[in-house]
C-alpha cells in the first residue's frame, strides 16, 4: 500500500488531476475539412488493472476492429494479441468512465482484426477462415459463416432482406452473403448477387481492408497497399476510386466519409463523390499519448460513427507518453512528480480507443 501520508497527498489532489485531465480532453482542434473536434480518450488498456481477473500488463494489445451497437450504447472492439496467442474482443459501455467498470464482457480466443454489428444488435466477427456470429451480449454464438481471408464485415438491409458483406485481404475480392433470420438467431448465410456468384473482384485491388454500406446501398472499401479508395454501385456496376495513402478503415456519416490512414495516423475525409475535402489529426499532446505508439507500431485503424455527433477510432499499438499514464485509476502505481498527478509512473498504458466529438462553431460577425 502506498504510504499514509502518500494517500492523503494524492486524494486531495484527485480532484486537482482530474480537472486537468477535463480540461485537455475538451482541447478543440479545427481541421481542414471544415469542422472542430473535442477530442478525448474513451478507454485504454491500464495495464496495472485487471480485468475479468486478468492481469493486463501484457495484453490484449492490438486493437484494430471497432464497431458500435445500433443504439449507440456500446463499443466492440477486437485484440488479435491476447492470451495464449489468440486474441479477444471486449464489450465497452461508452457512458462510463471508469476502464475496469467499463468493460461488461470479453470473449477470449477469437482473432477479432474485423467487427460489425447488425440492426439487431447481432455482433459478427471475422477470426481466421470464418466470420462468427454472436449475441449482444458475447454470450452465445449464434451461428459461422465459412470464409477466406476476411479482414472486415459490413451488415445492411436491402429490399427488407438482411446481407453481410466481406472483404478478402488475399484475393482483392469483395463477398455477399444474404443472411436468413430465425428470432434473434440466424439459420443460413447463401452466397448471392454479383451476377449469381456473390463474389466481386474488384479491379485493381490487391489488399482490401475495411468496408461500409452506405444509405445509398453502395459499398466502400479500402486497400492498404493499393493506397486507394473504391466505391461500388450495387451490384457491383459501378466502380470508382479515389488515391488515399494506407487506408485501414473507413466509416460513413451522410455525405461524409471518415478514411483512417494507418501508421500515416490520420484520417481523410470524403465527400460521397470521392473528392476528398480535408485531414484530421489527432491532437497527442494535448491527449499525453505517444504519437508513434509501441515501438513506433502506433496506427489508428478501426473506426465507427455516431451519426452527426462524431466518432470514435481505435488507436492501435498506441500508448501513453513518456512511459507514464495521466489515466487510469489511483492505485499503488500513482504518485505526483513535479506537482503533477500521475495515475502510473512505473509504465505507459496502452491502445486507446478515442473520441472526437463535434463542435458546433460560430463564425465570426
Amino acid at each position: 500500500m502506498l504510504p499514509e501520508r502518500r494517500t492523503r497527498l494524492l486524494a486531495n489532489t484527485v480532484k486537482t488531476g482530474l480537472a486537468v485531465h477535463f480540461a485537455l480532453s475538451l482541447s478543440v482542434i479545427s481541421a481542414s475539412a471544415g469542422d472542430a473536434y473535442k477530442w478525448t480518450v474513451q478507454y485504454l488498456v491500464d495495464t496495472s488493472r485487471s480485468v475479468f481477473g486478468r492481469a493486463q500488463t501484457v495484453s490484449p494489445r492490438h486493437n484494430r476492429g471497432l464497431a458500435i451497437s445500433p443504439d449507440y450504447k456500446y463499443l466492440y472492439a477486437g485484440y488479435h494479441h491476447s492470451f495464449n496467442n489468440a486474441g479477444e474482443v471486449r464489450r465497452i459501455q461508452i457512458d462510463v468512465a471508469d476502464f475496469e467498470r467499463g468493460t461488461v464482457a470479453l470473449l477470449p480466443g477469437i482473432l477479432a482484426k474485423g467487427i460489425a454489428t447488425d440492426d439487431k444488435g447481432r455482433v459478427y466477427i471475422c477470426d481466421n477462415s470464418a466470420i462468427h456470429v454472436y449475441d449482444a451480449a458475447l454470450e452465445n454464438r449464434l451461428f459461422r459463416i465459412p470464409a477466406g481471408i476476411t479482414d472486415s464485415v459490413a451488415t445492411a438491409r436491402e429490399g427488407g432482406e438482411l446481407v453481410l458483406y466481406g472483404s478478402d485481404r488475399d484475393d482483392g475480392t469483395v463477398s455477399r452473403w444474404v443472411l436468413k433470420e430465425n428470432g434473434d438467431g440466424l439459420s443460413a448465410a447463401t452466397l448471392g448477387g454479383f451476377g449469381g456468384s456473390g463474389v466481386f473482384k474488384v479491379p485493381g485491388a490487391s489488399d482490401l481492408r475495411g468496408i461500409k454500406v452506405d444509405a445509398k446501398g453502395n459499398i466502400w472499401v479500402v486497400d492498404l497497399k493499393g493506397s486507394k479508395v473504391f466505391r461500388l454501385a450495387p451490384g457491383g456496376k459501378d466502380v470508382k476510386s479515389v488515391t488515399v495513402n494506407g487506408p485501414m478503415d473507413i466509416a460513413i456519416d451522410g455525405k461524409r466519409v471518415l478514411v483512417t490512414r494507418w501508421q500515416e495516423r490520420a484520417i481523410t475525409v470524403l465527400d460521397d463523390e470521392l473528392t476528398v475535402v480535408g485531414n484530421l489529426n489527432v491532437p497527442w499532446e494535448e491527449l499525453e499519448l505517444s504519437p508513434f505508439g509501441n515501438n513506433r507500431q502506433g496506427a489508428l485503424s478501426g473506426i465507427v460513427v455516431v451519426p452527426g455527433k462524431g466518432f470514435f477510432v481505435a488507436n492501435e499499438a498506441g500508448q501513453t507518453a513518456n512511459q507514464k499514464s495521466t489515466y487510469g485509476r489511483i492505485d499503488t502505481h500513482s504518485d505526483l512528480i513535479d506537482g503533477k498527478l500521475f495515475r502510473d509512473v512505473f509504465q505507459d498504458d496502452n491502445e486507446p480507443i478515442l473520441r472526437a466529438t463535434e463542435v458546433t462553431t460560430t463564425p465570426p460577425p
